[in-house]
């Protein structure tokens, strides 16, 4: 797994910066929220989102495996446009509830991402290890294509 931005392939740093631009946008000017990207957390603190007192992302720019950021930005954007408050402290059945529904549609963000962008896949899976969809979010795969 690429562990840093600089080790990707020009095509592929290329292709990264043209989804991370459209994820942005799409969350900024479309959706009207905020994003901050911070180096100040521990490399495995997770990204979070809130609805109050504003819409607002909080990205680790730290975290360990940075071709997973785009899918773990596109997550935190359907937390917001879900509404969803935060699952820490609720039992296990919400949170999983709450999060496989980010992570659903976090996949169909991308997936719109590759229609608008005539990008195509042979299989949902390829399509998930292109866009470094964590592997445990996979049972959701089937679902989705």
């Amino acid at each position: 797994m690429i562990t840093s931005i600089e080790d990707m392939s020009l095509e592929t740093r290329q292709n990264y910066d043209k989804l991370m631009q459209y994820l942005m946008n799409y969350a900024m000017f479309d959706c009207h929220i905020g994003v901050e990207f911070t180096n100040k957390l521990p490399s495995y603190a997770p990204s979070v989102s809130y609805n109050k007192p504003g819409k607002l992302i909080i990205m680790n720019s730290s975290w360990p495996y940075p071709t997973q950021i785009p899918f773990l930005l596109a997550h935190e954007i359907c937390h917001v446009l879900n509404e969803e408050k935060s699952y820490f402290n609720l039992n296990d059945r919400t949170k999983n509830s709450g999060e496989a529904q980010a992570n659903i549609s976090a996949i169909k963000l991308l997936q719109r991402y590759c229609i608008e962008n005539e990008f195509h896949f042979s299989s949902i899976y390829q399509f998930a290890r292109s866009f470094a969809i964590p592997k445990e979010c996979y049972y959701l795969l089937a679902d989705i294509a």
